[in-house]
């Protein structure tokens, strides 16, 4: 089964027609990196990975906004994310920040949901701390997003430990059951400054523990999407995990 059996917009058979659309899905999606952000009250955009993934899709939906640039710093301002110039946007100020954009933008929404292990408010949680393919899926269609938490993990092989030492933001725009691959734009400066959608193998961890000083770890690694080549790690990481994905239906 292709990779457009899954990505496309309409609920349609795996026909050409789907296989157009799916490219114009993925040509169309911005892929803004973080960075382009600039002036030293924004941080240059170094923490803006979360408003930034967000963007992509809100600009994709049809959000009002003089440029992508300034959508983005709306995004991170006080007012709805509130990233902070340190340590960039956790998940509850994420799910705070769209929910007021988009109730603000749109009117309302259909689905605003959670899967993973962060701390995030009641009123967005889907319960199950471990994200699901099924879930993120979702994401990928014509009024809907995804939008996925990297963590930046160093191995400590000899306690069968996985040690946070960062995060990442970044957006689904597809994803290859058969070939295990999530394809994402990624706003990090390490991924280019141009638009290109990265294919991303994953594996299930069958075992060990993801651990670090965020609350929710320690916690059992089994289940969890352990990502590979195609990613750009953080220089500091020796892997990558998906910590939890943000799902939005307009």
């Amino acid at each position: 089964m292709s990779i457009y059996r899954h990505c496309f917009f309409f609920a349609l058979a795996c026909l050409p027609s789907a296989a157009f659309a799916e490219a114009r899905y993925l040509a169309n999606v911005p892929d803004f990196t973080q960075t382009e952000v600039r002036g030293a009250s924004f941080g240059n955009g170094q923490q803006f990975c979360a408003p930034a993934a967000v963007s992509n899709s809100l600009m994709w939906l049809g959000a009002e906004a003089a440029s992508q640039a300034e959508l983005v710093k709306l995004l991170a301002s006080p007012d709805y994310m509130n990233t902070n110039l340190k340590i960039g946007t956790g998940t509850s100020e994420l799910l705070q920040g769209v929910d007021r954009f988009v109730s603000e933008q749109f009117g309302s929404y259909r689905t605003l949901t959670y899967q993973g292990w962060r701390k995030h408010p009641e009123r967005f949680s889907d319960k199950r701390k471990v994200p699901t393919i099924s879930f993120m899926s979702r994401g990928v269609a014509e009024r809907a997003a995804a939008w996925i938490n990297i963590g930046w993990y160093r191995v400590n092989a000899s306690e069968g430990a996985y040690v946070r030492v960062g995060g990442h933001w970044v957006t689904l725009v597809g994803y290859d059951i058969e070939n295990q691959q999530l394809i994402i734009n990624d706003p990090s400066p390490r991924a280019g400054n141009v638009h290109s959608s990265h294919s991303v193998p994953f594996r299930q961890l069958t075992g060990g523990r993801l651990t670090g000083k965020k609350f929710g770890l320690p916690t059992n690694a089994a289940g969890y999407l352990q990502l590979g080549r195609g990613l750009h790690l953080h220089p500091r990481a020796d892997t990558a995990i998906v910590d939890g994905v943000v799902l939005f239906e307009l």
